[in-house]
């Protein structure tokens, strides 16, 4: 390699530079650790779904939020490594990216499960004379005067589940595409028109928005009803790791192009850029793994929610308005 590379450099070569590179060093220990934390934070969560939510009752639910609460760790994971064994950072992508389209998927479905399913969720909103805003950032949020709120049926709760979950198809097929151009050489991280990484970069930002404004879509019209499910507590820090995750890194590759950070020896701008990166992600993965604690931790009500097991899952008293209350959790369990 020659100096100022901005080819992922072998670790003999890599530990070669960052061998006296104290600060680095002591990035890596801070992430490392971590890491550890947050994979023992979801031990523990595990260990909590699993004394507090019967699966007989609603082993659908607690599914789902295991899975979605997995994220966390699966992202500290996937870019610790990379920052160990710098090659690896295209797969690791991948794989990234391939559990946060399944995350993707979980979430909008749990978020349905909670009102008992899709129908459940119309009607909801339909008997509250709720209209649903679809003038929402990050696609929308400057067209409120021509967008106005509408009556959420069926068919456009379909197309912003459709929105939400396009991002679980064009992702991973544009970083599978990616991948297999970089074992031939041919990919290359630079902001230079002739270059493929360009437009798989434009797409996979274009896919990321537009799945975030399906979700928030979705969010807005659940928050007051599911309020009681603590929902903005578990939306924000999934949100917050989906945006990070698919824009965070065209940032850093825009700042290498400008020579941010500077070359150190054989490591180009990309190349640290990529692991200040991924470091970064390290440390936001784990304040949102945090965040996303307090927003799962709670006890169910004795008739939460579960499309799965129907009769047990759903509160049929009638309320005074003549609709069906929804079991509101317990208590908090710290």
């Amino acid at each position: 390699m020659t100096n100022c590379s901005n080819e992922f450099p072998t670790t003999d070569i890599y530990y070669d530079e960052i061998g006296s590179d104290t600060g680095m060093l002591v990035c890596l220990g801070i992430a490392g650790a971590l890491t550890l934390v947050c994979v023992g934070i979801f031990v523990e969560e595990v260990s909590f779904v699993r004394r507090h939510y019967s699966y007989q009752v609603h082993g659908n639910i607690a599914n789902k939020m295991i899975i979605i609460l997995a994220l966390f760790p699966v992202m500290c994971i996937t870019k610790l490594i990379p920052v160990f064994v710098p090659t690896s950072n295209v797969l690791l992508a991948l794989m990234a990216t391939c559990y946060i389209s399944v995350c993707i998927y979980v979430f909008v479905t749990l978020t349905i499960s909670l009102y008992g399913g899709g129908g459940s969720m119309v009607s909801t909103l339909r008997t509250a004379g709720d209209q649903v805003s679809i003038a929402n950032p990050p696609c929308c949020c400057c067209l409120f005067c021509c967008l106005k709120p509408i009556t959420l049926s069926r068919k456009s709760l379909g197309v912003f589940k459709l929105l939400a979950m396009q991002m679980m198809i064009v992702r991973p097929f544009l970083l599978f595409i990616a991948a297999v151009l970089w074992t031939d050489g041919k990919y290359e991280e630079q902001m230079d028109p002739r270059e493929p990484y360009v437009y798989i970069a434009i797409l996979s930002t274009v896919s990321t928005l537009l799945s975030m404004y399906g979700l928030i879509v979705i969010y807005r019209a659940s928050r007051t009803h599911l309020s009681h499910f603590s929902l903005v507590l578990k939306f924000v820090p999934f949100q917050a790791m989906m945006a990070l995750d698919g824009i965070q890194m065209h940032v850093f590759n825009f700042l290498a192009y400008k020579d941010i950070p500077e070359c150190v020896g054989q490591l180009g701008s990309r190349v640290r850029g990529t692991n200040f990166n991924n470091l970064l992600l390290v440390l936001e993965s784990f304040l949102l793994c945090l965040l996303a604690r307090r927003g799962y931790r709670m006890v169910p009500p004795d008739h939460i929610i579960d499309p799965m097991n129907p009769v047990q899952g759903i509160n049929t008293a009638k309320d005074n308005t003549g609709g069906y209350q929804y079991g509101s959790l317990g208590h908090e369990d710290s």
